[in-house]
Formats: structure tokens, sequence, C-alpha cells
């Protein structure tokens, strides 16, 4: 795979830790927040390139990016040591930012998944955020900010990795994804993250799911098929969310179709599917996608998958019908 710094380093977050790079205004603690939980730690190395490469940003090739890439790096050290942030994980960084450098004029301290601390290593930390030993940088990373008290997130400079675009996900995994249809499907469901994109394309489901979608657009068509569409979905009861997202999907390109947009479907295969679909309007689709949003809230509440289910298909066939009738 790509090097993650190809993503990276036209982001918003990269380029504001450059600028202070250059400047020589590095803040002592960033705290990077990204939905890809799967590359995190990854990303978060990255940064610490970023802020340890002498050569600029980073060279990827000098002895500190080496290092760092391998998990060699004397004074790069990367937390938690298991799967989540414990307070011993806590106590060593603050013994280890006291200590120091070795090979480099820093320490740079990598809390990777932060979201996962407890409230006392959370507490623990606030000293060493606030107040570090000289040239000691910590870059926390975090797959959202919730869970992170309000002390935490005061001494800390918030950098945000959104999801990328379909065009820049497309490029980055083409080499490892070679199938272009295949991977095409998985970047328009996937979450604009890497590991998600990658995770549709090597799952089968996925492309089951995404047929299953498509039926109930174009042959569902009578309140009598619901109950038989919904024993279909059931069958991928352990992946309710993510049929949400692939019928959001498909009714977003259905969207753009009934608006004359069709030039908006990344996926040109989907046109031609699509339009087999009869009997929808802009309001009904518009209808099914708000179905949908209201359909993760109740999701959210521990409803009832069966019942969730035949509740929206049978709201999406009953706003196709009435915006019929308009």
């Amino acid at each position: 795979m790509k090097k993650l710094f190809a993503l990276l380093e036209n982001t918003e977050g990269f380029n504001i830790i450059k600028r202070e790079k250059k400047s020589g205004a590095v803040s002592h603690a960033y705290l990077v927040v990204c939905a890809d939980g799967e590359n995190l730690t990854e990303i978060l190395k990255e940064f610490a390139k970023l802020i340890a490469c002498k050569e600029g940003a980073p060279c990827g090739k000098c002895r500190d990016c080496t290092l760092i890439d391998s998990g060699a790096h004397s004074d790069v050290l990367v937390y938690p040591k298991t799967d989540s942030v414990k307070t011993e994980d806590i106590v060593d960084l603050i013994e280890q930012s006291y200590i120091k450098p070795i090979e480099s004029d820093k320490k740079i301290f990598i809390l990777s998944h932060a979201e996962t601390m407890n409230l006392p290593a959370q507490n623990k930390l606030l000293k060493t955020l606030e107040e570090p030993p000289k040239n000691v940088h910590l870059i926390l990373g975090a797959t959202t900010e919730y869970g992170l008290l309000p002390t935490v997130l005061s001494r800390v400079k918030k950098i945000e990795i959104k999801g990328f675009s379909e065009e820049v996900l497309i490029d980055f995994l083409s080499e490892e994804c070679p199938d272009l249809v295949r991977l095409k499907e998985a970047v328009s469901c996937a979450d604009g993250t890497v590991s998600g994109v990658k995770r549709l394309y090597e799952d089968e489901k996925f492309r089951e799911i995404k047929s299953l979608c498509e039926s109930i657009v174009i042959d569902m068509l009578s309140s009598k098929q619901v109950l038989h569409f919904a024993e279909k979905v059931m069958v991928y009861k352990e992946e309710i969310e993510l049929f949400l997202s692939v019928l959001e999907r498909v009714l977003g390109n259905l969207l753009y179709i009934t608006a004359e947009q069709e030039q908006l479907v990344k996926n040109k295969a989907d046109i031609n599917a699509l339009k087999r679909a009869t009997g929808f309007k802009k309001g009904s689709v518009l209808n099914a996608l708000e179905l949908i949003c209201t359909a993760r809230k109740k999701l959210k509440f521990n409803a009832n998958a069966q019942m969730l289910v035949e509740w929206l298909l049978f709201g999406i066939l009953e706003g196709k019908h009435k915006w019929q009738k308009l």
C-alpha cells in the first residue's frame, strides 16, 4: 500500500503543523481526530515524522523517519501497549517524558485511541499536557473527541482529519485494490477512510447487500412484497448499519438521476441499474432518505431490527405512492 503520507500531505491539519515547524512554533500537545481507527497509529506516526524529520516535511528516508516507521526510534514512544489506554500507560509516559532524548533533540509521545482513556488516566495526564518537560511533544489520536474531558481538550491543539474524497481514495487504493468497479462501489459506500474502503472491498456481504438494496428500489412495487424483502434484509441482521448506509447511497444516486444530474453518479454502472426503478420522483426519494436518518436514530435506541426494517420499507413504498399522486 502507498504510504499514508501521500494522503495526509495535502490535508489542512498536516500543513498547520508543517507551518508551525517552519516558524519554530510546534505545539507541545496535539489531538488528531480521525475516524480511521485501524490506521490511526500509523497516521500519528506520520505526524511524528513531520515533527522529528530534520530534512523538512518529512522525507521518509532519513534515520529519524525510518526508525519511526519501524517503531525503533528511542525518542518516539507509542502508547497504548495493549488495545486500549490504561492508567499504567500514562504513568509510564509521564516517567519517560523526564528522561532526556538519546538520538534527537526532542522526545515525541504518541498516544493512540485516546478516547479509550478512563477518567483517572485522563486526570493523571493533565499536568503533563499543560506543562510538559522541555522539548517534549505529545500527539494524541482519537476516532472521536467525545469521552475526552474538557480539561484535556483545553490543553491540546485539535487537528481534524476529515474523510477523504472518492477521487483521492480511488487513486490511493487502485494498486492494492485492482478491481476498479469493485473499488468504486466500496468507495461510494464507505466512510471516507482507507480502512473503511478496504473492508467493503474485501467483504462479499457488502456486494450482496448492495445488490439487495438495488433490488428493493427497483423491484419492490407493492405492500405485499415488503415482508419478503424485509426477510431478505434480516439475513444480514448483524450488518443493519451497513445496509442503511448502502441503501442511502443507492437512493442518493437515484436522487441524482431523478433530478437529471446523472453526471454526479460516481460509478456509471449504477446509472443503468437504477434507471430500471420506476415510479420514483425527487420528493419520494428525499422522503426515503429522511426515513433512513430516522431509522439510524431508532437503531441507536435499540429498536427491534425486524420491525425497524419493515417500518422503513413500508415508509419508502408509501412515500413513493404518495408522490406519484401529486
